[in-house]
């Protein structure tokens, strides 16, 4: 998918949550609003075979969230790709691993959208935000064009 996307000239957006926000009943469509938006959608798992365990910021005792930090820094690498993490609790675990992904991204100049899904009481608010997202985008590479690295 992500050659077809990068073949195509459309961005890829890594959508990251939790294993149960796969669920359609949970994630609200999520991943089918931002295709809409013409990205190319794939989850966290999908760069595994990219992805190498680097320290963090936080006590890391989870694999999935090493998951999570590990595929914020691959995207850091990626001019194409950016990420939009799905969060049920804004407290907790939750909150930290917001926080360290939030960080990796933004050292790198990439942008970090959260949406939390427990708030949504229809896609209005989700569209808003995926939309400043590939404004945010876009400008951002109209200030640093391809071959102005």
């Amino acid at each position: 998918m992500i050659e077809q996307a990068r073949a195509e000239g459309r961005r890829t957006i890594v959508l990251i949550g939790r294993p149960y926000h796969v669920d359609p009943e949970i994630n609200h469509g999520i991943d089918k609003l931002i295709a809409g938006f013409g990205a190319a959608v794939i989850t966290e798992d999908s760069l595994i075979r990219h992805m190498h365990k680097e320290p963090v910021g936080v006590l890391n005792q989870w694999t999935y969230h090493s998951r999570l930090y590990a595929a914020a820094r691959y995207i850091t690498t990626q001019r194409d790709m950016n990420l939009v993490q799905l969060v049920s609790f804004g407290c907790g675990v939750d909150a930290i691993t917001t926080d360290e992904v939030r960080e990796i991204l933004e050292r790198e100049d990439k942008i970090y959208t959260q949406i939390k899904i427990d708030e949504i009481t229809n896609l209005g608010a989700v569209r808003i935000r995926l939309r400043s997202l590939f404004a945010a985008i876009d400008q951002q590479e109209a200030l640093n064009p391809v071959g102005k690295e």
